[in-house]
């Protein structure tokens, strides 16, 4: 529907690819999964194995309330991918404003903006425009779509922000169904996410899982006795998910993404309280 909204935008992608060389592609194409939500999704896990229940969830409502906006956008505004750039991310999906790895990046640093300290603040901030950066380096967003996935982020980490202040006024135990009415709700964005990106968010399904877990589990402490040990094999158990989930389509992927949700929340957890891992 729209290419460049301003004269000379792809000179940017252009400019920057001049500099293309092996190190820096490997370091764009790493450097680019900060805004990615398996990074994020992981992260979750490994906080909410180590009993930090509150942080995990903050970060997977970020994951869906970014996911959400920036995907209705994509929709409404569905503007196609640049062209005669070297594409440089293997599998990018058709839709590009706005960045959802910008998005994403920019809703981290703004909710962790003013609870790190003033160096963590200035290193959030430059992986947050790099992470911006490397999506025109590696040639699959606009310049204006990086501005607008930005600015969505910011504003999208301010009312995580919010919510977390009233998350904490009570402590996270799901022990009724009914009593949590902001999962509920959670719950069902996640799936309003699925139906707006069936095809370009499938680890949307995992954050169905992860909250489908957060639901039904009984809420009790991990009693890791080997943290190490503990994580290194979640770890393990759920990258192994998650290759079997993008291996796989149609059903069978679906049910992977959404078992690798709920190995978070319930599975391990009672497999490492049970066994005394």
């Amino acid at each position: 529907m729209f290419g460049e909204l301003f004269l000379g935008e792809l000179l940017v992608n252009q400019f920057l690819q001049t500099f293309s060389s092996p190190i820096l592609d490997l370091f764009f194409k790493s450097l680019t999964y900060f805004g990615h939500p398996a990074l994020w999704i992981a992260i979750c896990a490994w906080l909410f194995w180590l009993g930090k229940e509150k942080e995990s969830f903050i970060i997977i409502t970020m994951i869906t309330f970014s996911a959400i906006v920036a995907g209705f956008f994509k929709f409404i505004i569905a503007r196609p991918r640049p062209s005669g750039l070297i594409v440089m991310e293997i599998t990018p999906t058709q839709l590009s404003m706005p960045s959802g790895h910008a998005t994403l990046a920019a809703t981290i640093y703004s909710y962790f903006e003013n609870k790190v300290f003033p160096k963590e603040r200035i290193f959030l901030f430059l992986l947050m425009i790099l992470t911006a950066v490397s999506r025109l380096y590696l040639g699959v967003h606009y310049l204006s779509d990086i501005f607008v996935g930005l600015i969505l982020g910011y504003f999208i980490g301010k009312i995580v922000l919010k919510l977390d202040k009233k998350i904490s006024t009570y402590e996270i135990k799901i022990t009724k169904f009914r009593e949590e009415k902001e999962l509920l709700i959670l719950f069902i964005l996640a799936i309003i996410l699925l139906a707006i990106l069936p095809d370009t968010f499938s680890l949307g399904f995992a954050v169905l899982g992860y909250y489908f877990g957060f639901i039904v589990y009984r809420h009790k402490k991990m009693k890791m006795h080997n943290k190490l040990v503990g994580l290194l094999i979640g770890t393990i158990i759920m990258l192994m998910l998650a290759f079997f989930a993008y291996t796989f389509t149609g059903l069978i992927s679906i049910g992977l993404f959404f078992l690798l949700g709920t190995f978070i929340t319930i599975i391990w957890p009672e497999i490492t309280s049970k066994l005394s891992i």
